[in-house]
């Protein structure tokens, strides 16, 4: 049965994709799925089940299934179940994207960030400095300032993305940590970024989030060595 659902997932996925079947639009009816794809209702029931997870398709009770219209957050879901089941060296390349969305976020946070966001950035850093030594603490500290600034960067995607790492993100600073002079390093580099930001220096916010996530895979590489 997965493999002959798994044939009905790939065709209907791909006329989602194709513009075949348009957001909003009604699914045909199990009984013609089953025609076309001369399957049983068990597993139509099944690929619809699948499409449904992928937030491809939501159900409405008495109504039928119709193609799922745009959203965060199923995006965020996916991502979120991504970075959470994927092994140690893939999630170096979910770091790779942290980077390249992070310096973004820092640019925009400096030109678009409010003093709410700045106040939160500042917040986290304050807790950052309190907790050293504390791994946990430090670690949940370190990444809701990232946050704040994916937040304060007023682009809705990047921060969307950057939250559904959050729960990897977090593990994996704890796993980061090293002895009291890291803990220090740390705090210094993201002191460089919150300062870039509160002084609207764009390009200088970018270069210090850009710099202190190299740092970062770099110190986390060496540690997995």
């Amino acid at each position: 049965m997965a493999q002959r659902s798994s044939n009905i997932i790939k065709a209907l996925e791909q006329e989602i994709m194709n513009g075949k079947l348009t957001t909003g639009e009604r699914l045909p009816s199990e009984e013609k799925l089953c025609d076309r794809f001369g399957a049983s209702r068990t597993v139509i029931r099944e690929a619809i089940q699948q499409l449904r997870g992928r937030g491809l398709l939501r159900t409405l009770k008495g109504s039928g299934s119709y193609i799922a219209n745009p959203s965060l957050e199923t995006l965020a879901g996916a991502i979120e179940t991504y970075s959470v089941l994927t092994t140690d060296d893939a999630y170096l390349q979910l770091m790779d994207l942290r980077i390249l969305l992070e310096t973004e976020c820092a640019r925009l946070a400096s030109i678009h960030s409010s003093e709410r966001f700045i106040a939160i950035m500042k917040k986290a850093i304050d807790k950052m400095q309190d907790s050293c030594g504390d791994r946990k603490r430090f670690s949940e500290a370190d990444i809701a300032f990232h946050l704040a600034i994916a937040a304060g960067s007023k682009h809705s995607l990047y921060a969307t993305v950057l939250s559904a790492l959050e729960k990897r993100s977090i593990e994996y600073a704890n796993l980061n940590r090293g002895d009291n002079e890291w803990y220090l390093n740390v705090i210094n580099t993201h002191q460089k970024i919150f300062d870039a930001i509160a002084k609207g220096k764009a390009e200088e916010a970018a270069a210090a989030m850009k710099r202190h996530l190299i740092l970062s895979r770099r110190h986390y590489v060496d540690l997995d060595r």
